[in-house]
């Protein structure tokens, strides 16, 4: 073999053996790390909402009973003071109205019924009164007490049957005084029925009269929210005294962001909010929190998820954007930046409430107990067991990677 043909070989040989030590090398070190240093730390919250006006004059259910929309004018139109906003079905109303009417009448028959029958027993005690007083002239005019005419047991006779008709009268007396005293009773009790009866008809008539809402105002017309979330709608019952809509002042906006529960932390006044509506995400607007909820509440039906509600004061007002009801995104500030020392999330495991981490020591990796502070969606500050410059695993090492404890 030629010796320049042996060099080539050689050549390639060895070439061939410093790529496969390279490979080799590379698939040594395929456990991601980072070099710990300290960095800008800065904790924002993400939340959610819509624009709304800070100042609005709201719009209340007329009555004084649950009633029914059957017709609701387009959101988001302008209207002017007199214009119909909604009206209510009147069916149901009506039904009842009758029913208490009934019910009225009822009450006049069972009144009328009362009285003849007070009547009537007032007559049948009036006639036992006039039969005892006859028996007492009979006897005060036939009783004589001489033992020379009458024997001893008629004279007792004569005697007990005046003490029986004292009785009797004493009796029919307590009967009278009764019966005026239960139909009293009575009376009072048909009344307080017939005036619950007459409320209701009465607050039935002043609905039907009421059946159409009109706006005080005039401006543009936004439904109000209930506490889940729904606008009103045809079809839906509701309660008087619940604001139904609202005529926004558009000269000064705020918004209303909700932030999830796990996520609301040391939220608190003043601090800074941006905030991008979704029908312009190109264009950010400043604002503060102005008030934050006093417990987190459920804003779908059937989910479980909680979220605080927090209102934010925004610094710039644009009408042209602005509009009621438009959704946003809001990034909260609850921590200014500042140097700290901190880690990826990822890189933070736990185990029987420690917090630890996988420290390289060499060529092998050791767990590594640390003390971690505040955190935001993607770093978590370390306060204790770990100095710039160490070298830790994103991930967990393979087990043979690992020193053993």
């Amino acid at each position: 073999m030629k010796p320049h043909v042996l060099m080539v070989r050689v050549a390639i040989v060895a070439a061939v053996l410093g790529l496969l030590g390279a490979c080799a090398q590379e698939q040594t070190s395929t456990i991601p790390l980072y070099a710990v240093d300290e960095s800008d730390f800065a904790i924002e919250v993400k939340g959610f909402g819509e624009v709304q006006a800070a100042q609005s004059q709201k719009i209340l259910t007329p009555g004084r009973r649950p009633m029914t929309l059957s017709w609701l004018k387009p959101e988001n139109t302008y209207v002017e003071k007199g214009d119909i906003i909604a009206r209510f079905d009147a069916n149901q109303i009506l039904k009842d109205s009758r029913e208490e009417e009934l019910e009225l009448m009822r009450l006049d028959q069972d009144i009328l019924k009362s009285n003849a029958q007070q009547r009537q027993a007032k007559q049948d005690v009036d006639s036992d009164q006039t039969f005892v007083r006859q028996e007492f002239e009979f006897v005060d005019k036939f009783a004589i007490d001489d033992l020379r005419i009458y024997s001893q047991l008629e004279i007792i006779d004569t005697l007990a049957n005046r003490d029986f008709l004292e009785a009797k009268d004493i009796f029919l007396d307590w009967k009278e005084t009764s019966i005026v005293e239960q139909h009293s009773n009575e009376m009072a009790v048909l009344d307080i029925r017939k005036q619950g009866v007459e409320t209701k008809f009465k607050q039935h008539q002043a609905a039907l009269t009421s059946l159409e809402v009109v706006s005080p105002y005039g401006g543009l017309l936004v439904y109000e929210k209930d506490r889940r979330g729904e606008k009103p709608a045809v079809g839906q019952t509701v309660f008087p005294g619940r604001p139904i809509a609202q005529i926004p002042n558009l000269d000064n906006m705020q918004a209303s962001v909700f932030v999830q529960a796990n996520d609301a932390i040391d939220l608190n006044k003043g601090q800074g909010v941006t905030i991008r509506l979704d029908a312009f995400p190109e264009k950010s607007f400043k604002g503060e929190i102005a008030d934050v909820s006093g417990f987190p509440r459920s804003i779908e039906r059937g989910n479980p998820v909680t979220y605080f509600e927090v209102t934010v004061t925004l610094l710039e007002q644009d009408k042209s954007m602005m509009q009621p009801g438009r959704k946003l995104t809001a990034t909260i500030d609850v921590k200014a930046p500042s140097k700290k020392l901190v880690v990826p999330l990822q890189a933070l495991h736990f185990d029987e409430g420690s917090s630890y981490v996988y420290l390289q020591d060499g060529s092998t990796f050791k767990r590594q107990n640390v003390t971690s502070g505040r955190k935001n969606l993607f770093l978590v500050e370390i306060t204790e067991g770990l100095a710039s410059g160490d070298i830790i695993a994103l991930s967990q090492p393979e087990q043979n990677a690992i020193q053993e404890s």
